[in-house]
């Protein structure tokens, strides 16, 4: 244990540093300069493959994976942010069903009600982090949109009617109404917590497939290699089938040898470090396979597919931070023919700690949901090809204004079924 602290001292200071300047966050910056100022003063914070490394561990606690001695060890750096006992994770709140021997892993138990934090986490008849009465068969006269991706876009951490993809449905169903067209739009959220690009992949096409979407979007965050070295050392841990090609060629060419595999008698990784340092180099390339093969399904079906870039909140995906990320993103969405939208400007006039659900947690509150709500739709009718796909007229029927964007927040309702 000893060792282990020492080697992760980095997480402590960084996570200290992080309190200090969440303090300083406190002013009250003018709009447009929020996240500028805060990133002036963050020369004494650790660099970014820190914060990605600690952002990682944080989601093998979410999900309670990765070895025993590191989840206690970020505990304690956690704890000195002021995380209260109450904070939990799936697997503490019995919301997580583990599959081992399967690709995906885990997914969501149906029909969960479980109160977290200071709110409800719901799941659906289906185990979506989403309201209820859909059906799988799509009903006449609906246009259907599918959301992949990981925890922000499932909502932890904020009621289910506060997700940015619950704003969207709602707004384009009162869209539609609007502009006299006959069309229900129904927005089903296969997001799930962790689930790195190759398991969303895997959700999409033997799961979200079935239920008919008119289109695809596909939310990718700077998390996503993260992500992808939890699910490939997850799957290595419990010998489950890499199922695709992409995955198989990653794994010949990081060279892992008996050694690097090696469990203890716990069922640990034994040599868990020295093997996430082999797959480092090759994170992104699946990252690429997963997109690449997920388009791939989209056109055989003749289903539309956009690439959202979607943002951390907090001091997580500061402008210029970002910039590597994005790019890489914005890469590979054009090397497979894919539209790509990046929103990942969504909180950059805005005090970016006010968005976080806690120093500790980057992930969006309410009102960070609401403002890539905001972010995207502005981005869905601007672009000519989607406002047609989703309403049928450029810019949505009219020009966009604030107050037309503004219009649910008028007597919105709790629940909408």
């Amino acid at each position: 244990m000893t060792r282990n602290l020492a080697a992760r001292a980095p997480l402590l200071s960084a996570l200290l540093v992080s309190a200090a300047l969440l303090a300083v966050g406190l002013i009250d910056w003018p709009a447009g300069r929020a996240r500028s100022a805060m990133q002036a003063m963050r020369s004494t914070e650790a660099n970014r493959a820190d914060r990605e490394a600690n952002a990682g561990g944080y989601y093998e606690g979410l999900i309670n994976r990765g070895d025993p001695e590191d989840r206690a060890s970020d505990e304690i750096a956690l704890r000195l942010l002021g995380k209260p006992d109450r904070w939990v994770s799936f697997h503490d709140m019995g919301a997580t069903h583990y599959i081992p021997d399967s690709f995906v892993q885990f997914q969501l138990y149906p029909n969960i009600h479980k109160p977290v934090f200071d709110h409800v986490f719901t799941t659906n008849e289906h185990g979506l982090r989403d309201l209820e009465g859909y059906q799988v068969a799509k009903p006449p006269g609906t246009f259907r949109i599918v959301l992949l991706g990981s925890s922000i876009d499932m909502g932890w951490g904020v009621d289910v009617t506060e997700t940015y993809e619950n704003w969207l449905e709602e707004w384009l169903n009162a869209r539609a109404v609007k502009i006299g067209l006959d069309r229900k739009f129904e927005v089903l959220n296969f997001a799930m917590a962790a689930h790195g690009p190759a398991q969303r992949l895997e959700r999409f096409r033997t799961f979200a497939a079935q239920f008919e979407p008119d289109l695809v979007l596909y939310s990718g965050t700077m998390l996503d290699p993260r992500l992808s070295e939890i699910h490939l050392c997850d799957l290595l841990r419990y010998r489950a089938d890499p199922t695709y090609d992409f995955v198989r060629a990653v794994l010949d060419v990081a060279a892992l040898t008996d050694d690097d595999l090696a469990l203890d008698s716990e069922g640990q990784l034994r040599r868990r470090s020295r093997l996430k340092a082999k797959l480092a180099p090759h994170l992104w390339t699946i990252c690429d396979g997963a997109v690449g093969m997920l388009a791939a399904e989209c056109r055989a079906r003749r289903v539309p597919l956009v690439y959202l870039i979607i943002p951390r909140a907090g001091l997580s995906d500061l402008p210029g931070d970002r910039d590597e990320g994005v790019y890489r993103h914005q890469e590979m969405a054009r090397r497979h023919g894919i539209r790509q939208l990046d929103l990942t400007g969504s909180f950059d006039d805005e005090d970016p700690t006010s968005l976080a659900l806690a120093p500790w947690d980057d992930h969006p509150n309410a009102e960070g949901h609401r403002l890539i709500f905001l972010a995207l739709a502005r981005a869905l009718v601007a672009d000519p090809e989607l406002s047609k796909l989703l309403l049928e007229a450029e810019a949505g029927g009219r020009l966009l204004t604030a107050q037309s964007l503004a219009d649910l927040d008028e007597g919105r309702p709790a629940a909408r079924r």
